[in-house]
C-alpha cells in the first residue's frame, strides 16, 4: 500500500507538493532506496568515480532517486567540466529573433512548474528558463529553437537550478538534441522512421497493423523531442526518465517508444484499423502504462532487441 507521498516504486509523488515544500519532497529518500542513495553518494564523493556503476544505478529501478544526487550525477554522466559559465544578460537576449516565441512557450508551460509555489517564484523561474534557452541558442547560432525544447530545459532548471541546467542544455543541444535543433524537422522525422522497424523485430503482426492504419509516426513526435516531458504530468516520473536517457546511448529513446507501443499491443490490435482509431489508442499509451513496469523493461531493453 502506498501513501500520498509515494508511488508504487516508493518514489515521491507530485500529489504531495501542495502540502509540503517541493524540494523537501524531491529529496526524501524512501526506505527501500536508502542503501542505493548511500552507494550513489560514495561514487559522487570518490576521487575516481566509477562511471559505469553510476550508469547502472541511474538505469535501474528508482533511477538516481533524489534531486541532490542528480545535481552531481547528471554532470558526471555527461562528463561536463566544472566551469562557471555565464548566461547572456536579459538586455541582449531580448533582441534575439526567437525571444517572443520562447517567451510565449514559457508562459504557456505553467503546468510544468511545481504546484504549491508562489506566482512570484514561478515568475523568477520563467525568466531563468528564458535565459537558459536563449543563451544556448545565441551561443550556437546554427541551432534553431523548437517547441518542446523548453519542456526539456525546464525539467533541468527545476531539478538542478539555472547554472547547472544551462551547462547541461548546452551539451545536450550539441549531442542528444542536435537533430531536433535543425532549421527543418527532416532529420527528426527520419529518426522516427526507425520506430516501426524496431516494433517489427519483436512483433511483426503489430507493426503490420499499425502501418496498414496509415497513422505514420507523428503521434510520437512530442515524446521524442521533449523526452516525454511534454506528455507526462508528474515531474518525478519525468526526471526518472531523464536519469535513464542520460545514462544511455542517445538512440535509446527510439527503443523506449517502440517498447511502449508494444506493451499496448492487445489494445491496439482490438481497435479498428484506421488512422483515427489507432491514433486514439496510441495517444493514451503514457496515461495507461504503469510506470514502474516500464522501468523494469528499460533495464533489459537493448538485450531484448539485439536478440530479436
Amino acid at each position: 500500500m502506498t501513501t500520498d507521498h509515494e508511488d508504487s516504486d516508493g518514489n515521491s509523488s507530485d500529489s504531495s507538493y501542495s502540502k509540503v515544500d517541493f524540494y523537501e519532497v524531491m529529496n526524501e529518500v524512501p526506505e527501500n532506496y536508502k542503501s542505493k542513495v548511500d552507494e550513489l553518494n560514495k561514487i559522487l564523493l570518490s576521487k575516481n568515480p566509477d562511471i559505469n556503476r553510476l550508469r547502472d544505478l541511474a538505469i535501474s529501478d528508482g533511477g538516481l532517486v533524489i534531486s541532490l544526487v542528480r545535481l552531481e550525477a547528471w554532470k558526471l554522466l555527461l562528463n561536463l567540466p566544472s566551469n562557471d559559465e555565464k548566461l547572456y544578460p536579459l538586455e541582449i537576449i531580448k533582441d534575439h529573433p526567437e525571444y517572443h516565441q520562447v517567451d510565449m512557450d514559457v508562459r504557456r508551460c505553467l503546468k510544468r512548474f511545481p504546484p504549491g509555489i508562489s506566482y512570484e517564484k514561478i515568475g523568477i523561474l520563467q525568466k531563468e528558463l528564458i535565459a537558459i534557452i536563449l543563451s544556448v541558442i545565441k551561443e550556437y547560432p546554427d541551432l534553431k529553437y523548437y517547441q518542446g525544447y523548453h519542456d526539456v530545459a525546464v525539467t533541468f532548471l527545476i531539478e538542478v537550478g539555472q547554472k547547472e541546467a544551462y551547462s547541461i542544455m548546452k551539451h545536450l543541444s550539441l549531442h542528444h538534441l542536435k537533430e531536433f535543433l535543425k532549421p527543418t524537422m527532416e532529420e527528426t522525422s527520419y529518426l522516427l522512421l526507425h520506430v516501426f522497424p524496431l516494433i517489427k523485430k519483436l512483433d511483426p503482426e503489430l507493426e503490420e497493423f499499425i502501418e496498414k492504419s496509415g497513422i505514420g509516426t507523428i503521434f510520437a513526435l512530442p515524446w521524442l523531442i521533449s523526452w516525454f516531458s511534454h506528455s507526462l504530468d508528474l515531474h518525478s516520473k519525468v526526471v526518472r526518465l531523464f536519469d535513464f536517457f542520460l545514462a544511455s546511448p542517445k538512440e535509446i529513446i527510439l527503443y523506449v517508444i517502440a517498447q511502449l507501443i508494444i506493451a499496448r499491443r492487445d489494445e491496439v490490435l482490438s481497435t479498428e484499423c484506421d488512422m483515427a482509431c489507432v491514433h486514439m489508442v496510441l495517444s493514451k499509451v503514457l496515461n495507461k502504462l504503469h510506470f514502474s513496469c516500464t522501468y523494469l523493461i528499460y533495464t533489459f531493453l537493448y538485450n531484448r532487441f539485439q536478440k530479436a
